[in-house]
């Protein structure tokens, strides 16, 4: 490897990536790489073929499905699996509740055809190294195309790296497949120390990368370096937009650009979560080296959409960040993982600053449960964060989590009690539990009940059986009260379901189910039951003052000094028939006033 000849590195993303989004790990990959060696890098993103090639909106329907994303290329990874794949897709299909209707034998005759074609289309004598970011949904999406590009390329070097390859995950993967190297857990010094390795600069691999000559020597999933995220350079989308033009040049979009705020996570508690397997501590970059990236990469791709991929922005230089994006007086849109705890001011800021949609973490609305999960919020949390989030413009989506191991019938009906509460709001998505590797449950899985933890039952029909039984697999089935969990969830099921169904058949959806106007000394609530009535509630005086005091939420005490012409005895008494009624939420003696104020209510 010379100046002269330098060393090329080919970075490929698979389907089912989000089609509208250039790959951050390949973006951020190729900058870090060119920045600090001399390799050339191209990023591939042949996700992008496919989306034209099956339209956006199945191609869109597809990749919002794990197991229909990997049911269509262990189709043509397996065939003699084709069967049982298809009854893996077509079971998932019927659950969706905007389903499109798809062929499943035709989409994959497509694919196959289009991943051969990719294939030959490549100019893959030109590369040193081939790499592949496998993350949810591309695990056998990128194992098809490496036997693929193998067979016509069998001298080339492979590497699989990314959030689906821990590293006990290599051993089963070289004995089957025709990967060379793999990287576990941060991978720009890994790949660096790669490329290096190949072009003869260095005799010794990092320790988080294995290799097929000895594929249990790496030692660690994270590596002992931690790159200092401040100081990591903007990623480098050239070669997606290049792309996209290609592919869309006459129908194009305006894609949405990922970015980086922090990696890990600071709270890491969460029981179900395995999230963070490749990351080891949370580092996050100031709000000047956030703001100076997204104009950049607004002004280099005339774009204005973003969406941060931590699993939780940095709270306060979150704060920072976007108070600089606002005084820009530009129109930017974000998108951001939050959780509970960023409401208030710190929503009102973040709106300001351009936060137009957030994911939060809500998962359950009973607060033992939430202890379970070791969330570090209650219920009164998460319904001030869905309650803030409507009032300043955001939309709100979460999931709640059914079927947790051990939970309680207690549990579902303070649930079911406490979906009265968030009706107002965005609706919630139910999600069953599943078993993820390397998550405190399932390091632990006698303490919540478990059994056994054993291989899933829709990827056992997606693997064949001496492969699927040796692949370490980041979700898992296990053995317990299975089947009493999905009895007890099942009213919260529908509920939920018919909450949603409520709030997407509206004629009226801009008008909120839950809101006030106020008169200076008196306001008027409006409310609109789950039954389609609407009732109206006036509050004079004291009444209306105490109600606006628990705007953001206040506990008895505190309001009992506000008001000291009133016993506290009082003032629980008014906010109990308040809470009798929906209108306001009480855990134990901290509330919090539900509707919010809107001219048009």
């Amino acid at each position: 490897m010379t100046s002269a000849h330098p060393f090329r590195l080919a970075l490929v993303s698979m389907p089912w990536a989000i089609f509208n989004r250039p790959s951050v790990q390949l973006g951020a990959l190729k900058s870090y790489i060119e920045a600090h060696s001399e390799v050339k890098v191209r990023t591939l993103h042949p996700y992008l073929g496919v989306a034209r090639l099956l339209g956006r909106d199945l191609y869109h329907f597809i990749s919002a499905n794990v197991w229909i994303c990997e049911a269509l290329y262990s189709a043509i990874l397996f065939p003699e699996l084709r069967a049982g794949a298809r009854l893996v897709a077509e079971e998932e299909a019927g659950r969706a509740e905007n389903g499109v209707a798809f062929d499943f034998d035709a989409t994959c005759t497509q694919l196959e055809r289009h991943l051969a074609d990719w294939v030959a289309a490549g100019d893959w004598q030109h590369y040193d190294l081939a790499g592949f970011s496998v993350c949810f949904n591309q695990l056998l999406a990128t194992l098809a195309a490496v036997s693929v590009l193998k067979k016509a390329h069998p001298r080339l070097p492979v590497v699989l790296g990314g959030s689906s390859c821990p590293a006990d995950f290599g051993p089963a993967l070289f004995a089957h497949f025709p990967v060379d190297f793999l990287i576990s857990g941060e991978g720009e010094e890994a790949l660096r120390n790669l490329c290096a390795f190949l072009g003869g600069q260095t005799s010794e691999l990092a320790d988080n990368i294995s290799s097929a000559a000895a594929p249990g020597r790496a030692r660690t999933s994270c590596g002992d370096r931690q790159l200092e995220v401040a100081g990591l350079p903007c990623p480098d989308y050239d070669d997606y937009f290049r792309e996209m033009q290609s592919q869309f040049g006459g129908e194009p979009f305006i894609p949405v650009i990922p970015v980086e705020f922090s990696r890990g996570c600071w709270w890491r508690r969460c029981t179900f979560c395995n999230l963070n397997l490749q990351w080891r501590g949370y580092r996050h970059k100031p709000a000047e080296k956030m703001a100076a990236e997204v104009l950049a990469l607004a002004g280099r791709h005339k774009a204005l959409d973003f969406v941060f991929t931590d699993n939780a922005l940095p709270p306060q230089d979150a704060l920072a960040f976007f108070a600089t994006m606002a005084d820009t007086g530009l129109d930017f849109r974000f998108f951001a993982e939050v959780r509970a705890d960023q409401r208030g001011r710190a929503m009102e800021i973040s709106r300001r600053g351009g936060l137009t949609s957030v994911q939060v973490g809500i998962e359950a609305l009973s607060n033992s449960l939430l202890a379970k999960m070791v969330k570090g919020v209650t219920v009164l949390d998460n319904l001030a964060i869905m309650k803030d989030a409507l009032a300043n413009g955001v939309v709100l989506d979460g999931n709640l989590i059914v079927e947790f191991p051990g939970s309680s019938d207690e549990e579902v009906r303070e649930t079911l009690a406490n979906l009265d509460f968030a009706f107002p709001f965005h609706p919630l998505t139910t999600a069953a539990f599943f078993l993820g590797h390397g998550s405190p449950v399932d390091e632990e899985p006698k303490k919540y009940g478990i059994r056994a933890r054993t291989m899933h039952h829709h990827a056992a029909r997606l693997f064949p059986g001496e492969i699927g039984a040796k692949l370490v697999l980041l979700i898992k089935d296990f053995r317990g009260d299975r089947a009493g969990q999905r009895q007890r969830w099942a009213p919260v099921v529908s509920k939920v379901k018919k909450w949603r169904q409520y709030h997407r058949q509206r004629n009226n959806r801009a008008r909120l189910l839950l809101c006030y106007r106020d008169g200076g000394d008196f306001l008027i609530i409006r409310q609109e039951l789950p039954d389609g009535r609407v009732l109206h509630h006036r509050l004079r005086g004291i009444s209306r003052q105490i109600y606006l005091a628990c705007e953001a939420i206040n506990d008895l005490p505190a309001l009992a000094g506000m008001f000291p012409a009133f016993t506290s005895g009082q003032i629980e008494n008014f906010l109990a028939d308040l809470a009798a009624k929906r209108l306001v939420f009480r855990e134990q003696d901290r509330f919090l006033a539900l509707a919010v104020r809107r001219q048009t209510c």
